[in-house]
């Protein structure tokens, strides 16, 4: 239900309160991630998603052959040698993570930390399953040099998050949780509850989440109502703010701007890509997995299907493909930001978010959310109906990996002509 307008006044008063702390807050704390049990789910795939926050806006996808298992990931452009920050292998083992900041319990160094991408590496390229998955962490030498939430689906029906320090780790299998989901950001249940981070967005994306569970829609959840759902979403729990949905009143009845100050929504200034790893049911095969990748801000860029394969049959505009080693999409995505969405330049302008310009459109070009849909929509029926006609054995894994090449080759052109408004600034 629509908010009345004595409740906008209200909560606008709360929001102008807090833009000094928003604008003095260091956004270090990063990632909103969510497992979807395949117990759960109508057709028994599991599903994982990362909402991406980091210092490193350059991102790009990789293929590795690993020392078992070839795997996709995505990687920082500028410094692959950190390691991958969500994958998937050709058995099914997907792997991400969200920074914890509560539960490192020693002394050691900061420059023995942040080996989490490191890890996620090692484990794409050894692991078959979450059992895999755990031996390596028994058996990693100490300190680990982690402090994170790590969260794992395999092609055997595991679903689970793993919270790991530099000697020790906790497991909550999400296949136990009567609601069939859990939600983490850059906090670890087992950690001191002073020191949580990520709370904010937690209790937004919890709520969203549970909504999509009442409703059913949930059951049926894909990478499409996800990061529609979530990374794309501007409400805010806290302040009683959804600015997708309340915006036209706002826009009547208050002198709103259409910019709001980038403050604890999921999406964020810091977001460089969304991942939706659909795995498989028991018994399927694990080839069928598709990572599907939002590389960018989440309403600048569009997502794309990507697979493992039995050779690299990654789309070129993923990869570094430039003398940078940027990705195409990414750097487009990226400018398409910093002129529509974040483009105030000068003193606090990096806090300040043009939601005029993602959500109603302005000085005759479309809203960019609605680019996204229109693009997205071409991607998703042309890729499923090739996809439906590989998992039902309609064609074999030669035919849809030829096809599937030039598909996902085409996509980028359509992210090209749909945004053409924003591209020819």
């Amino acid at each position: 239900m629509a908010m009345t307008c004595l409740a906008f006044f209200s909560n606008m008063k709360r929001f102008i309160s807090l833009l000094l702390f928003s604008l003095i807050s260091v956004q270090a704390f990063c990632c909103t991630s969510l497992i979807i049990s395949g117990r759960y789910t109508v057709d028994g795939r599991p599903v994982m998603m990362k909402n991406r926050d980091t210092g490193e806006l350059n991102n790009r996808i990789s293929y590795y052959k690993g020392p078992l298992y070839s795997f996709i990931g995505l990687e920082d452009s500028p410094a692959p040698e950190n390691g991958v920050w969500t994958g998937t292998n050709s058995v099914g083992f997907s792997i991400m993570n969200t920074a914890s900041y509560n539960i490192k319990d020693d002394d050691v160094a900061d420059d023995l930390m942040d080996k989490e991408g490191i890890l996620m590496f090692k484990a794409l390229g050894s692991c078959r399953d979450i059992k895999d998955f755990e031996n390596l962490l028994d058996t990693l030498s100490r300190p680990m040099g982690v402090e994170a939430n790590f969260g794992v689906i395999d092609a055997y029906g595991g679903a689970a998050y793993y919270e790991v320090n530099n000697h020790s780790w906790i497991k909550y299998d999400v296949n136990m949780i009567p609601e069939g989901y859990k939600v983490v950001t850059n906090f670890s249940e087992s950690g001191p509850r002073e020191k949580y981070e990520g709370y904010e967005r937690y209790l937004t994306a919890t709520s969203i989440v549970s909504e999509l569970y009442r409703s059913g829609r949930l059951k049926k959840a894909d990478h499409s109502l996800l990061i529609n759902s979530l990374s794309r979403s501007y409400r805010h729990e806290i302040l009683g703010m959804d600015y997708v949905r309340d915006y036209d009143i706002l826009k009547k009845n208050t002198s709103f701007s259409g910019t709001v100050v980038d403050q604890d929504f999921i999406p964020r200034r810091i977001t460089s890509a969304v991942i939706v790893i659909e795995g498989v049911k028991l018994g399927e095969d694990p080839q069928h997995t598709v990572m599907w990748t939002a590389i960018g801000y989440p309403s600048s860029t569009v997502y794309v299907p990507l697979l493992v394969g039995k050779e690299e049959i990654l789309p070129s505009y993923v990869k570094g493909g430039k003398s940078d080693g940027h990705s195409l999409i990414c750097d487009e995505a990226l400018d398409i930001k910093s002129s529509f969405i974040f483009n105030y330049d000068i003193s606090n302008g990096s806090h300040y978010l043009r939601l005029d310009n993602v959500l109603r459109g302005n000085e005759g070009r479309p809203s960019l959310l609605s680019c996204c849909r229109k693009a997205e929509t071409v991607i998703d029926e042309s890729f499923i109906n090739l996809y439906s006609e590989w998992t039902s054995g309609k064609i074999s894994d030669d035919d849809f990996y030829k096809k599937y090449r030039d598909l996902s080759e085409s996509f980028i052109g359509e992210y090209h002509s749909v945004f053409a408004s924003f591209r020819n600034k």
